[in-house]
């Protein structure tokens, strides 16, 4: 009798498996990152050049300080782009061709974890910075990591864009 609950029982979570979302490989790949590490990011068959612009949660625009704000806001604003409590986007601007071609917004659930992308926010959820990490609002591709920690308030991870 065992073994029948426990096939049907497998049989249910397969049929909830196929009727989820498929993960994207970006979003797979920091699910899996353990707190306390620094982490290239995988291959995502991104050209050379190519800058990665984390959004938080409710951020619908970066701050107009990075250089490329004003083309990436427009992009976002024609798009009617609003962020959510439930999401966190990943703005990818290519090289090249000039213009909304080269930006695309990759948008994701908060999956258990959280972005930060803020110095301020840093400090005000007391995360320890790994010498020689530097967050960034935009990352170079070619130099992207992210911080993978914990709040020690919450169950919360926090996802962190920078360099090393």
């Amino acid at each position: 009798m065992k073994t029948v609950f426990r096939a049907a029982g497998m049989l249910a979570l397969m049929a909830l498996g196929a009727c989820s979302e498929e993960w994207h490989p970006l979003d797979r790949h920091l699910a899996q990152l353990r707190p306390d590490a620094v982490a290239a990011l995988p291959d995502m068959a991104w050209p050379a050049g190519t800058l990665l612009c984390p959004l938080t949660m409710y951020q619908s625009q970066l701050p107009s300080s990075e250089p490329l704000a004003e083309s990436v806001n427009a992009f976002l604003a024609q798009k009617q782009f609003v962020g959510d409590e439930g999401h966190w986007s990943l703005i990818v601007v290519k090289p090249a061709p000039a213009g909304n071609d080269s930006i695309e917004q990759l948008t994701f659930k908060r999956n258990g974890f959280d972005v930060i992308n803020e110095p301020s926010m840093l400090k005000l959820d007391a995360v320890t910075v790994p010498k020689g990490f530097a967050l960034k609002t935009c990352v170079p591709l070619e130099r992207a990591r992210v911080l993978v920690t914990r709040l020690q308030r919450t169950d919360r991870t926090l996802i962190i864009f920078g360099t090393v």
